[in-house]
C-alpha cells in the first residue's frame, strides 16, 4: 500500500495555538478525511501527524507538507509574513506569521480548498 503522509506543524503554548493556526487545523483535519475517502480505492493510505512546536519557531509555524514536500512548493504561492493579533496575545509580544499568496489571493490560514489541492497533487504522484 503506497502513503500520501501529511505533517501539519503550529507553535503550541499551554497546549493552545492561535487562531490561524487553529483555523488551519479544522481544515486539514477535513482535508485528509476526504483524502482518505477519495484515495481508499487507489490503495493509498493517509496518514496525518500534528506536530506542536515551541514558540520561538513561528516562522515554521502554521506549516503543512504532503510527503515531505511543502503546500506552497505543491501549488507554486508565495510565502509571506503579516501582523497575527491573535500570536501577539498568545505569546505575549509583537508577532509576525506566515502567510501564503496564491492566484492573488493572500491566506492567512490555510483553507480546504487549498489543502485539498495539495493533496491532490502529492498522491497523483504515487500512483
Amino acid at each position: 500500500m503506497k502513503r500520501l503522509t501529511i505533517l501539519w506543524q503550529r507553535v503550541t503554548v499551554d497546549g493552545g495555538t492561535c487562531e490561524r493556526c487553529g483555523d488551519t487545523g479544522q481544515s486539514i483535519r477535513q482535508a485528509a478525511e476526504t483524502l482518505r475517502r477519495e484515495l481508499s480505492g487507489l490503495d493509498i493510505e493517509v496518514i496525518l501527524t500534528e506536530k506542536a512546536l515551541p514558540p520561538f519557531a513561528v516562522e515554521e509555524s502554521n506549516r503543512v507538507f504532503f510527503n515531505g514536500q511543502a503546500v506552497e512548493e505543491i501549488l507554486g504561492a508565495e510565502v509571506g509574513l503579516n501582523h497575527c493579533r491573535s500570536c501577539c496575545e498568545m505569546l505575549g509580544g509583537e508577532t509576525d506569521c506566515r502567510t501564503l499568496t496564491l492566484d492573488g489571493r493572500t491566506y492567512e490560514a490555510l483553507p480546504l480548498e487549498l489543502l485539498l489541492r495539495a493533496g491532490r497533487t502529492a498522491a497523483q504522484k504515487l500512483t
